[in-house]
């Protein structure tokens, strides 16, 4: 079965944060968490701190047989397509009940270990005005700083 590409539009809320993305991800704070994006989606960050956790879970330590280890591209890939589906059904359910995309969402995920909440985080790049997703699990989303005044 071949996964066939929908696009599925948002509306963008003025209460969307404005924040430093590029800043973030020059200070190298967060990352990109995609290959590729032909500009049909939001791009997709994590914090840093995400991606090393994704790392060791999936890279390193001894390779077992119901959990080899991955190369980081393969983790890469993996970590697109389940960001690209987690963005998808938020995307999906706020269009279906008409609502804009909100600040911030929870979603429980074993993306980034055991199973636990994923905090999503909906903003805008204060520079380009581009909207963007950030996603992790809630302390290094914490550790962003996001929640607090300039």
């Amino acid at each position: 079965m071949t996964d066939t590409p929908r696009t599925v539009a948002a509306r963008i809320g003025d209460d969307l944060p404005r924040i430093d993305v590029i800043g973030l991800a020059n200070t190298r704070r967060i990352m990109h968490a995609e290959r590729h994006n032909d500009g049909t989606r939001m791009p997709l960050f994590i914090p840093s701190a995400s991606w090393a956790r994704l790392l060791e879970l999936h890279c390193m330590g001894d390779e077992v047989q119901d959990r080899p280890r991955l190369s980081p591209s393969r983790v890469m890939e993996g970590l697109e397509q389940a960001l690209g589906r987690i963005m998808t059904e938020i995307v999906h359910h706020d269009a279906q009940h008409d609502e804009p995309l909100r600040p911030a969402y929870s979603v429980t995920s074993d993306l980034f270990g055991a199973e636990g909440p994923v905090d999503i985080r909906m903003v805008v790049d204060g520079a380009t005005g581009v909207a963007c997703m950030l996603a992790g699990p809630p302390a290094d989303i914490a550790g962003l700083g996001l929640d607090n005044p300039a």
